[in-house]
């Protein structure tokens, strides 16, 4: 992290945009006495989204001390839509205000070059620090301390006041689909952290709590393979026991996953720019394309520079077809060898179909082979759904639109299964017609509501829940029966501490301490193992309550 050396005055905030994240737009002036942290990102760019995690950590520990902004700088046409940074300060979960600049006004101001770039602004209003990339965490929680060392003159109390929005959807932002070959499908409910396993008329059959911002979802057997996205772990379910098994961690956004021929597992590793392979039942790391470099360059898969790639399918013969989602490309991996089929570089992009020359897409996520050798393409940026096929890529002419669709898998009936991401749904489409049906995915809502929840900040919160077993016993035969999930939307609203429990009886008791001020929806979410005779299965009680901290 770079530190300033001479006392520069840090620049009025100004965004064509507004604000989102708050009841109020915010000064620089209004936040003396507080070390402010400008996050400039835009919604597109994964680095962006792996230092929104690292702040998370800093706004915890400091707390009203520190206020971090975030300033949205737009490097696609489809991210200066004041409504769609709204969607997606929603679905990463991004707890402090952000100014919209889709004029890029105040990036031009702090003279930033690259995304993401933080700058550090002290408690009497001058730059401090810069530094641009990921990875800076360490070296920013050292400047804020010393910043905040000795200095009695602090703002106390919360510095602005949080919006959040309520749905009423059973998914949140699904980011991927997969089909099984027959009539189950799963889902990748991203903003639930959960995985769903449901039947074609949307019947939940099961259900996977715990991940964080869950992507790609594949079937494998008589497993699930799941790429944790945040926590940056490649995990296998074992769908008859829901026993869980680590294939990889330590890995940079995993985003797609599929299994190869000779029996690995490729996955898209999004935040290394390259493709990676695993042993099926885990094991060492192998990259199978890209050197690390984010670019546009074919050739040697060892050698090639991929930028983001974010979709994977199998091709025949073992080929790999990927949407490379910062060159706004479709590309190919065959027999060691990478090849551009649409894309011109990181900042070509649009919306036009025709062959390799003139065909354009806009930060794809998904793709799918099709039955005839052709893919289908999710053009998340554009709204659209494109096929490639014939050396041509064309555009599906749809019943009803999709918002910024994530992922795509092919029916055993050859039409498309769709994460229509913005619109908390799953859809099938008909390539032949372009006819739109969805997957009516739905819980008992009602059921979940329970009474409002109200606390100060940093205090302690009991909470209390049950499950009706039904006249069953608990399973205590394979350790404690009985599992808690609490989770809070904005995850702001809860400080440090567990949020899950593995315990012997019921009812349960736990406590969680509350974070930042804000209103959103604390989840309480508790599993309890039974047996019954010889029969033994689970049962299962969901609350949502309105939470406010004071």
């Amino acid at each position: 992290m770079t530190t300033a050396t001479g006392r520069v005055r840090a620049p009025e905030l100004r965004g064509a945009g507004g604000w989102i994240n708050t009841d109020r737009p915010l000064s620089l002036r209004d936040l003396r006495g507080r070390v402010v942290v400008l996050d400039f990102w835009t919604f597109c760019c994964i680095n962006c989204l792996r230092v929104i995690e690292e702040l998370r950590d800093l706004e915890q520990r400091f707390g009203d001390r520190l206020v971090v902004i975030g300033v949205h700088s737009p490097k696609f046409p489809h991210e200066s839509d004041h409504s769609a940074v709204v969607r997606a300060v929603a679905r990463h979960r991004i707890a402090h205000p952000v100014l919209d600049d889709p004029e890029m006004e105040t990036w031009q101001q702090y003279g930033v070059r690259a995304w993401p770039t933080l700058v550090v602004i002290d408690p009497d209003g001058y730059v401090v620090a810069m530094a641009s990339g990921e990875g800076n965490g360490q070296a920013l929680a050292g400047v804020i301390e010393h910043l905040l060392e000795g200095r009695n003159d602090l703002a106390v109390g919360a510095a602005f006041s949080a919006v959040s929005v309520a749905r009423d959807t059973a998914l949140a932002y699904p980011g991927k689909v997969a089909s099984d070959g027959g009539s189950r499908i799963a889902v990748a409910d991203t903003g639930n952290d959960r995985i769903l396993v449901c039947d074609l008329e949307g019947r939940i059959l099961d259900r996977y709590d715990g991940f964080h911002q869950p992507q790609g979802v594949r079937f494998d057997g008589d497993r699930l393979l799941v790429c944790d996205t945040v926590s940056g772990e490649v995990v296998a379910i074992t769908m008859a026991d829901g026993v869980r098994t680590v294939l990889a961690s330590g890995l940079r956004s995993p985003w797609d996953c599929v299994r190869l021929e000779d029996g690995r597992i490729a996955i898209a590793e999004a935040g290394l720019h390259r493709i990676i392979a695993i042993p099926g039942d885990g094991g060492r790391v192998a990259s199978i394309a890209g050197t690390g470099a984010e670019g546009l360059r074919d050739g040697p898969a060892a050698t090639a520079h991929l930028a983001q790639p974010s979709g994977l399918t199998r091709l025949p013969g073992d080929a790999l077809a990927f949407a490379d989602s910062e060159v706004s490309a479709l590309r190919v991996l065959r027999d060691g060898i990478v090849e551009t089929l649409v894309g011109q570089g990181l900042f070509e992009w649009g919306v036009a179909d025709g062959d390799r020359s003139s065909a354009r897409l806009q930060h794809p996520l998904g793709v799918a082979a099709l039955d005839d050798g052709g893919i289908a393409v999710a053009d998340t940026f554009n709204s659209l759904l494109r096929v490639w096929t014939a050396g041509a890529l064309r555009t599906l002419q749809l019943s009803e639109p999709v918002d910024e669709p994530g992922g795509l898998d092919l029916l055993p009936d050859g039409r498309l299964l769709v994460a229509d991401t913005n619109h908390h749904r799953v859809v099938i489409v008909a390539i032949a017609t372009g006819e739109v049906i969805e997957i009516p995915i739905r819980e008992d809502l009602a059921g979940r509501k329970a009474a409002a929840l109200t606390g100060a900040a940093r205090e302690r919160l009991e909470l209390t829940a049950s499950v009706d077993l039904e006249g069953a016993d608990l399973d205590v035969t394979q350790g404690p029966p009985v599992h808690v999930n609490v989770s809070a939307d904005p995850p702001a609203l809860l400080g440090p501490g567990p949020r899950a429990w593995a315990l012997d009886t019921l009812p349960v008791s736990v406590d969680v301490q509350l974070g930042t001020p804000g209103t959103g929806t604390l989840v309480v979410d508790v599993i309890a193992s039974t047996c019954e005779g010889d029969v033994c299965t689970i049962a299962r009680a969901t609350r949502e309550h309105r939470l406010t901290v004071s």
